[in-house]
């Protein structure tokens, strides 16, 4: 609910009003567009009008450069914008499947909307579809284990400059050229199979002043990233951030229960061998990419191999709650991974030393055999008979 821009607004909704305004005039522009007409749609799958592509590239080359451009100046805080993690696997099968549903209903679930809106039954039944494919899909992940674990693999950075390690100017002037020449040969596709399907309602005939509009608006947000780097507003000084200790069984009981509020970086110096499970192996400067946009809900967890590091980077978003993990990866593997004995006949000590073979069993994937806890000084055995047999397991 943070402000992204510093703006001040009367009451709390005043600034959710904001929000309302700019889905109408988004919602205006997509209809203008064309993006109510699902015939207009699909034919961007048979490549005789590639109104779609054209408009919803030039949007996101204008979004980034405009970001980046007011961050670089001072005057847009990135580290309030959430940026969802790039779960690749999920999202070739799932993005395959609304491409199906795309190209059979002419219909994306933004553009169903805006045609409802227009008066389109068409986009009314699309957006019944994807309300009921919504449903069906979440009680399909409590049903079907394999499901989510499809769903939650893969997870990576999002951000391009982070993905290929190169200076976030040089990702933005590449992604306007490749715009740029993406546009003129869009066209040029369209005029050749154009001749076969016919023109879409409202779509502009091509004027010859089109090439050049288009290399006009690609040097024009080129002009404006280079502006941006003569303009850069001078970062604060940071100081490192000081992490709180957080105990190994801890942490263990929330990565067993899939906590979506945790965020694992593994900063061991050498990373042979396994780490912790679902960690990120990134330097300091990757993860304050990874780590800009989080809510202030996440929990940070920072390892290494003895749990000497108390600090973060000083980049790194103050929004977040950091924790260090006590003794690091070896007291992991001595708290976590290893079978305990009970250290005395103590409530307490019995209960953490069952706990801890429950942990360890479930890591490791096999059962674990619970030692026998030691023997009261001077006590006998229980009453009644001899003693029964062990049983196994935790």
């Amino acid at each position: 609910m943070n402000a992204l821009f510093p703006l001040v607004f009367a009451s709390e909704e005043a600034r959710l009003l904001t929000g309302i305004a700019i889905g109408m005039l988004f919602g205006f522009s997509l209809e203008r567009g064309g993006f109510a007409n699902a015939r207009k749609l699909a034919a961007q799958f048979y490549l005789y009008d590639m109104t779609v592509f054209k408009v919803m590239f030039t949007a996101i080359i204008v979004a980034m450069v405009g970001f980046y451009a007011l961050a670089g100046a001072g005057f847009v805080d990135m580290s309030r914008m959430w940026i969802n993690p790039t779960f690749l696997w999920a999202e070739v099968i799932g993005g395959f499947l609304l491409g199906v549903g795309f190209i059979m209903s002419g219909l994306c679930p933004g553009t169903a909307v805006v045609s409802m809106a227009s008066g389109r039954y068409d986009g009314a039944v699309t957006l019944v579809g994807i309300v009921i494919g919504t449903a069906l899909f979440a009680l399909a992940v409590d049903w079907f284990p394999g499901l989510l674990r499809l769903y939650e693999a893969g997870g990576q950075v999002s951000l391009l400059p982070a993905l290929f390690h190169l200076p976030t100017p040089a990702v933005m002037l590449a992604v306007v050229a490749m715009a740029a020449g993406g546009f003129i040969a869009a066209e040029r596709v369209e005029r050749v199979f154009r001749a076969k399907y016919g023109m879409i309602e409202l779509t502009p005939p091509p004027t010859p002043r089109a090439p050049r509009a288009k290399f006009a608006l690609a040097g024009s947000l080129g002009v404006v990233v280079l502006g941006s780097l003569a303009f850069r507003a001078p970062g604060p000084e940071r100081t490192p951030i000081p992490l709180a200790a957080l105990e190994p069984l801890a942490l263990a009981g929330r990565i067993i229960a899939h906590d979506p509020l945790l965020v694992i970086l593994d900063a061991r110096s050498h990373r042979e061998g396994a780490g912790l499970p679902g960690a990120y192996a990134v330097d300091d400067s990757a993860a304050a990419l990874l780590l800009a946009g989080l809510p202030p809900s996440v929990h940070v967890v920072v390892f290494d191999e003895r749990g000497d590091r108390h600090t973060g980077a000083g980049d790194w978003p103050r929004t977040l709650n950091y924790r260090y993990l006590r003794g690091g990866l070896a007291a992991w593997k001595a708290d976590v991974l290893a079978p305990a004995a009970p250290e005395s006949v103590d409530l307490a000590a019995r209960a953490r030393a069952a706990r801890q073979n429950q942990v360890a069993a479930y890591f490791s994937g096999a059962g674990v055999a619970a030692p026998a806890p030691p023997a009261a000084a001077g006590g006998a055995g229980g009453g009644g008979g001899g003693g029964k047999k062990k049983a196994g397991g935790c």
